[in-house]
């Protein structure tokens, strides 16, 4: 039996969802609607300038289409555009994972409390929509309807709220970022469990209580207590 919680809050981009691997795919419908037979680039190139231009994530989308839009003028998309189609192209490719979906499901069994708590536009509860994650969540807390963002303690106070605990001792943050998610929920008195995704966890920042690879891992290392 693992370390006993009374509530777990999870990241959403590469926590639940597999954000890498739904942006190569989007990468890839680009170049087929678009850069395909116009272009010398091939796919395989098209698709790793667009991952790198992204950062994982964490690049200015508007500063990522701007490179697209110089890089393939041919395409004759504006910002604006190319904005939309990128957004309805995500949710088209969040696909729902089983393995994450059931062990979310058994949570839900159990009557464990738990939630999602994301950085982001309001586009995230479509993304949620698609992968079936808004069927299963007890709640979804996105930054730009909070109007603060993770590691604000704010966004924290609204999650122990929505699992209708009182302290932040006895529950559990799950993401993938380390200054956001791991250093914000251990400095506002969280535990925490990095998903790690093959990196180092960078020095000076508070360190996760778990390391794991999968955020099914988490089943291993914390039970969590039902209501």
């Amino acid at each position: 039996m693992g370390t006993i919680i009374e509530g777990l809050i999870f990241d959403l981009d590469n926590t639940l969802l597999d954000r890498q691997a739904i942006f190569r795919r989007v990468a890839g419908e680009f170049y087929e609607e678009y850069l395909r037979g116009t272009t010398r680039v091939s796919r395989g190139d098209a698709v790793a300038k667009m991952v790198e231009w992204d950062g994982d994530g964490y690049a200015s989308k508007e500063e990522v289409f701007r490179k697209w839009t110089e890089e393939w003028p041919e395409v004759g998309m504006d910002m604006e555009s190319l904005i939309r189609w990128y957004r309805a192209e995500t949710e088209r490719q969040a696909l729902p994972d089983p393995e994450v979906n059931g062990y979310l499901a058994h949570l839900n069994e159990q009557q464990a409390p738990w939630g999602i708590v994301t950085n982001g536009s309001r586009s995230q509860h479509r993304k949620c929509r698609a992968a079936g994650l808004d069927e299963l969540a007890p709640f979804i807390i996105v930054s730009e309807e909070a109007g603060y963002a993770k590691p604000d303690p704010r966004i924290f106070w609204d999650a122990l709220d929505a699992l209708g605990l009182a302290g932040p001792e006895r529950v559990m943050f799950v993401g993938d970022n380390p200054v956001a998610d791991i250093d914000g929920a251990k400095r506002f008195g969280m535990k925490a469990a990095w998903i790690r995704r093959g990196r180092e966890y960078p020095v000076g920042l508070e360190a996760p209580d778990y390391v794991v690879d999968l955020v099914t891992e988490v089943r291993d290392v914390v039970d969590v207590a039902s209501r």
